[in-house]
């Protein structure tokens, strides 16, 4: 590894810690460079403009966030187990700042920013293709539907946790007991 790879490193660790501790409503480019403790000419030393200084802290974000739930998981689990697990990572302190930044990025996406919508996208992808990887499934036909599903019912108890909604969250994991959503017939 060259010398300025691993300074660059150390700087988008410090970065996506910028990130996880005060969101994107705190990035400017000033207070990223104090974060990374060096200036916010230098900071651009090491990457091309602001958008990409903010992605390449995001994907550090992603990473670790991945990390974080597959040491919290020790096997694939089927659909009714694996959404009561990412439900109960919500309420662990070490999840929230990726949650509060997740809806974060996806209101600037919503706002319309192209450079977020599209960062977004990727950050999400990414996690749907890492509940497809983990999901237990009966028939593989199924992986991509079910992935899909537990994904848009996460995403929607993340939105449910930041309004304090977390009694509607306990009721709809408490619904997915309940229902068999392990089959879906065809038609």
């Amino acid at each position: 590894m060259k010398k300025n790879e691993g300074k660059r490193d150390a700087i988008v660790e410090r970065l996506a810690d910028h990130l996880l501790t005060h969101g994107l409503k705190e990035a400017s480019l000033r207070k990223m460079a104090v974060s990374a403790g060096i200036s916010d000419r230098m900071l651009l030393h090491y990457f091309v403009d602001k958008d990409e200084m903010i992605a390449t802290a995001l994907a550090l974000v992603e990473r670790r966030l991945t990390a974080l739930l597959d040491s919290a998981r020790t096997e694939s689990m089927p659909f009714q187990a694996l959404l009561p697990f990412l439900a109960a990572m919500l309420n662990d302190a070490s999840v929230r700042p990726y949650t509060r930044l997740a809806l974060e990025l996806a209101a600037a996406a919503a706002g319309g920013d192209e450079f977020f919508r599209t960062t977004a996208r990727h950050i999400f992808t990414n996690f749907y293709e890492w509940i497809a990887s983990v999901l237990k499934v009966e028939e593989e036909d199924q992986r991509a539907q079910l992935a899909a599903l537990a994904f848009a019912i996460i995403e929607g108890c993340v939105l449910l946790d930041a309004v304090d909604s977390g009694l509607i969250v306990s009721r709809a994991m408490q619904g997915v007991a309940l229902s068999n959503l392990n089959y879906y017939p065809e038609g």
